[in-house]
């Protein structure tokens, strides 16, 4: 400010020609050309600064009360004023992105919010395969989502297993064994136990291959026959009706037969007649798994199919079957 003050003071004591190209000291009080007609003259000393009738001089805006820009300069340079600053402020065009909250809230919903499960067949377990959030003990939502089918009641973690075609307990199997509901048959199978060992006798005709994998889904494999009592349980159970795969194979090894359940090697003298033979003569060949055949022994079957005894055939024909395993 102090330098803009000086300058000014020192402007002040210039003048300029009327065309603005050099400047007149002023050595006096202040007399200033006059110009009358084309004639220029001196006035008197005046303090009235300049006149005439056609002056032409322009003066700078320095001194008196001239103005410089928009400020006011008062009498002696001194500045009563200061031009105005005007700050031109470019829009902010910075995009800024939220971060997406949930329109569900206890704000928007006026409760608090908790995960659950639609429960469809309202017994107290749910479809896991329905996630959402909802107000903590809405109606037809439950936190627990372990129902495998939310379309029966019956179904659910903890049922007993019954003879209905579902999968009461939901442990993966249906109408499989259950002592308490399911103790007895079902389906195509009857249900026995012995010695702590399970078994079903199911008469559905299956190929050895899904026979077995029917077993393992029910926590069994193919019969593993030990001779003796037990041989003679698995007969009476059998009856007189054919032929029956258990769990006896030579698909690793040839004329090595081993069980599926534990594989140790088949022992004993129970072959029927000339068995095991690959069922050659029949121009067969791969005759891989194990038969027994019930008491009475089957006419016409290759090898004489001798009562009670073992057989080999083709694991791709379609049998009755003997599954076994622990209690569950």
């Amino acid at each position: 400010m102090r330098r803009v003050g000086v300058f000014l003071l020192a402007l002040a004591g210039c003048t300029f020609d009327a065309t603005g190209l050099g400047e007149t000291p002023q050595t006096g009080a202040g007399a200033g050309p006059t110009t009358t007609g084309s004639t220029t003259e001196m006035g008197p000393a005046s303090d009235a600064g300049p006149t005439g009738s056609s002056t032409t001089e322009d003066t700078l805006g320095v001194s008196g009360s001239e103005s410089m820009t928009d400020g006011t300069a008062g009498p002696g340079g001194d500045l009563t004023s200061m031009p105005t600053l005007t700050t031109t402020t470019e829009p902010d065009t910075t995009t800024t992105t939220q971060p997406m909250t949930s329109t569900t809230t206890p704000e928007t919903t006026g409760c608090p919010l908790v995960m659950a499960y639609k429960d469809f067949d309202n017994d107290y377990y749910g479809d896991p395969n329905t996630p959402m959030l909802v107000c903590e003990g809405e109606q037809g939502w439950v936190p627990d989502n372990t129902d495998c089918n939310d379309m029966s009641a019956n179904a659910h973690p903890g049922v007993t297993e019954m003879c209905d075609t579902i999968d009461n307990d939901c442990d993966g199997v249906f109408d499989e064994y259950d002592a308490e509901t399911n103790s007895d048959s079902c389906g195509n199978c009857k249900f026995r136990v012995r010695e702590g060992s399970l078994y079903y006798f199911c008469s559905n005709e299956l190929d050895w291959e899904p026979a077995e994998q029917f077993c393992v889904t029910h926590g069994l494999h193919l019969a593993k026959d030990d001779g003796g009592d037990e041989r003679t349980f698995l007969l009476q159970e059998m009856g007189n009706t054919g032929l029956w795969w258990i769990g006896g194979n030579d698909r690793m090894t040839e004329d090595t037969f081993q069980w599926v359940s534990d594989g140790t090697n088949v022992a004993g003298d129970s072959w029927g007649n000339n068995e095991p033979n690959d069922q050659e003569w029949w121009g067969w060949e791969d005759a891989d798994c194990m038969l027994l055949v019930d008491s009475n022994g089957v006419v016409g079957y290759p090898g004489g199919g001798t009562g009670g005894k073992w057989a080999d055939h083709m694991c791709d024909n379609g049998f009755k079957f003997i599954c076994e395993g622990p209690l569950p």
